[in-house]
């Protein structure tokens, strides 16, 4: 078995790095109009916000650390197939429809609205009390940072215009949903986890869904960061 050399975050954080450098290679090569301009603008602004949050708040996204083989899979993987949808919106001749610009623009900004502010929510009620975050955001779905983290992703393959970038979005998904039953795996030890999985669906927000709001729940803090 080999030896691991660094963080997962690091791995993730050199993956990210890879993305823009594909993204900014792309206007030399190719034809750059109102499709390529926006979608350049809303993955570059996502990976620099990305690795701002980190700098800001300094807390590892991962836990996990990587072996050499690993860090070139996730690279490769988060580093250059996330940016698929880029080099297809950048061949794709067509000029972009305004409703599929203004709904990616949409998806976008509600997408990163969530994921970013379930995950500073988080941060912050974790650093004050140690407890299971069920409250604002998390009320929404056991897991709605993931589902902010799809709708963004679901933003670049509509932005795209090819149907290959939904790819992405499935791999996306994949991993998310492994990392959510790592979490289930992880808290289902609590009691009072039963109660909140029980009110509150695991991915797709349903306000409608829950008979009641529950109330923040404790658990210990090692427990909550897993696979969130």
């Amino acid at each position: 078995m080999m030896q691991p050399i660094t963080t997962r975050t690091v791995s993730v954080n050199i993956a990210k790095v890879v993305t823009v450098m594909c993204l900014l290679t792309l206007p030399f090569l190719y034809s750059v109009h109102t499709r390529q301009v926006v979608y350049l603008a809303l993955h570059v602004s996502y990976i620099a916000w990305f690795l701002l949050k980190q700098a800001i708040f300094r807390e590892p996204l991962y836990r996990e650390r990587d072996s050499a083989p690993q860090v070139v899979m996730v690279v490769a993987l988060v580093g250059v197939v996330y940016a698929l949808p880029g080099w297809l919106a950048f061949t794709n001749p067509e000029p972009v429809n305004e409703l599929v610009l203004a709904a990616s623009v949409a998806l976008f900004f509600f997408g990163s609205m969530l994921n970013s502010g379930a995950d500073i929510q988080k941060s912050a009620a974790l650093r004050a009390r140690p407890s299971l975050v069920t409250d604002s955001f998390w009320s929404l779905s056991r897991n709605i940072n993931y589902f902010g983290d799809l709708l963004r992703y679901s933003a670049f393959a509509l932005l795209s215009g090819s149907l290959w970038s939904w790819s992405v979005v499935l791999v996306v998904l994949g991993i998310s949903l492994n990392r959510m039953r790592m979490k289930e795996a992880s808290l289902s030890r609590y009691p009072d986890y039963t109660a909140y999985r029980r009110c509150v669906q695991i991915l797709v927000p349903m306000p409608f869904y829950r008979s009641f709001r529950p109330a923040r729940l404790t658990a210990p803090a090692s427990a909550l960061r897993e696979g969130n």
